[in-house]
């Protein structure tokens, strides 16, 4: 009965040590691959384009500029 449960536990380990590992290796893959994106917001007659980085924000400007 003893075994049983050794061996479950050390399944149990294993998996947890391979999901640590997976979060940190997310966590790193995100800090150190940028997600550029650009999105479009109307203000007026004013369109801005804006430059984000995981959805954040990173800058905007006129849209004139880029013609």
């Amino acid at each position: 009965m003893m075994d049983g449960l050794d061996k479950v536990k050390k399944i149990l380990i294993v998996a947890l040590v391979v999901l640590m590992g997976l979060n940190i290796y997310a966590h790193w893959h995100l800090a150190t691959h940028p997600d550029y994106g650009m999105t479009t917001v109307k203000t007026g007659d004013v369109t801005w384009v804006c430059l984000t980085d995981h959805g954040t924000t990173i800058g905007c400007d006129t849209v004139e500029e880029y013609k």
